[in-house]
């Protein structure tokens, strides 16, 4: 799992506009906005 410090680094380092969701299936975070968002692209 991440902690916010890294996180902030990690996104820091990524392209400005690539879309990117931070998940864990061990903890069970993001996985719903990601679904949601992986079904907002395809119907694009």
């Amino acid at each position: 799992m991440l902690d916010d410090e890294l996180i902030e680094e990690i996104t820091k380092e990524l392209p400005k506009d690539a879309p990117f969701i931070f998940i864990s299936s061990v903890a069970q975070q993001n996985i719903m906005e990601l679904k949601d968002k992986l079904w907002a692209m395809l119907q694009e």
